[in-house]
């Protein structure tokens, strides 16, 4: 199936319209979209209904179809805040050179202008295809989704869902079927103030999360791990303490995030942490922040759908895993396996001047297209 003429502007005028609704996180303010996205879906005959746990903060569901496989298409509709250097308003799209620019562009609304088309064209050749289609814009994905999927899944809204296409993370050429865990970690340091050139014997909060930041980064992780993953790996990304410079610190704090493979699970990281923490001079307070745990897709129907829907349009599909985190993640634990693609293999997502190529969106909306003929056998 080729896109038409009219099929590719329609692509660009929904980004657009995307775009321009103004729902940066932590705000987000989805309901903007609300009138316009439940008329994209009443136009394909999609039965709509809004989950929301916060009147601003809408999950939109559409639904068409009937069978025993389900298959959700997720993607979200807040994006992050616009940030500077931007060479135009990031609210008000620009079509350029092939490109529509604006915040959102990639991240996640030309996607979901793309994921929309594709089921469009999809229930106009196949309109009594065997199984149904859930498609589901979501709220909060740039924060920690409380308002987005997990308020979906608290409530089993997608219940008898089979499977999920995420396009929201992975590349063009690049099918993501697994994510690494994550544990992050606040660790608070406690000394005692005293003035610099009087105490003999300081106990520096600074000096002694320093010290302990060196040996949690020279940590011997487990090497008994699923080799599709990368190894554990350690950042410190947020670090504080001091006041002025002839006193001696009484507070240091450092944030870390971890992310771990497949075989390790969140506790193991933890209790290596605390027991480096424990065997290091000076008193610690430990603040578990996040955790979530690793996921691999073995769905074979879903999976082989997607490569083989790639295959037919002579396009090269590697699987892999990714360090990073998306709703995916979500998805799998609750039992329902998720994979992620994206329309670029270079993602703009969260830079100023973020955009997405006209030319990929084209591809990309023809992949999907084939992947429902794959995945419900038509």
């Amino acid at each position: 199936m080729k896109l038409s003429k009219k099929d590719i502007r329609s692509l660009v005028e929904i980004t657009r319209k995307m775009i321009n609704f103004k729902t940066p996180a932590p705000i987000g303010n989805e309901y903007l979209c609300k009138n316009y996205i439940l008329k994209l879906m009443d136009d394909i005959g999609m039965s709509a209904r809004i989950v929301a746990k916060n009147p601003k903060r809408i999950n939109i569901i559409g639904e068409y179809g009937n069978g025993k496989q389900t298959l959700a298409l997720a993607c979200h509709i807040d994006t992050v805040a616009a940030g500077e250097g931007w060479n135009n308003n990031p609210y008000k799209a620009v079509v350029k050179n092939g490109r529509i620019i604006g915040r959102g562009a990639i991240d996640n609304k030309g996607p979901l202008a793309i994921t929309y088309t594709a089921i469009r064209k999809f229930i106009e050749h196949f309109p009594n295809f065997d199984g149904k289609i859930v498609f589901v814009a979501l709220a909060d994905e740039e924060t920690d989704n409380i308002f987005g999927i997990k308020h979906l899944l608290e409530k089993k809204t997608l219940e008898g869902v089979n499977s999920a296409l995420i396009p929201d993370g992975g590349y063009f050429n690049k099918l993501e079927i697994g994510e690494m865990g994550c544990v992050q970690v606040e660790i608070k340091s406690l000394g005692k103030a005293a003035h610099s050139a009087l105490v003999k014997k300081p106990q520096n909060a600074i000096k002694n999360l320093a010290n302990l930041i060196i040996k949690l980064y020279l940590i011997n992780w487990s090497s008994n791990y699923n080799k599709n993953f990368q190894k554990t790996r350690v950042n410190i990304s947020i670090i504080n303490g001091g006041g002025i410079p002839n006193s001696v610190p009484s507070y240091a704090s450092a944030q870390l995030d971890i992310r771990y493979p497949l075989g390790i699970r969140s506790n193991d990281i933890i209790n290596k942490l605390s027991s480096v923490i424990k065997q290091e001079s000076g008193k610690f307070k430990v603040n578990i922040v996040y955790t979530t745990e690793p996921h691999y897709v073995t769905n074979k129907k879903l999976i082989d759908s997607f490569i083989s829907a790639a295959s037919n349009l002579k396009i090269k599909m590697d699987k892999i895993t990714i360090a990073g985190n998306s709703v995916a993640k979500e998805f799998n634990l609750a039992g329902i396996p998720a994979i992620v693609h994206y329309p670029m293999e270079k993602i703009t997502a969260h830079e100023p001047n973020e955009y997405i190529d006209i030319s990929q969106m084209e591809k990309t909306t023809e992949l999907y297209y084939e992947f429902l003929k794959t995945y419900f056998n038509v």
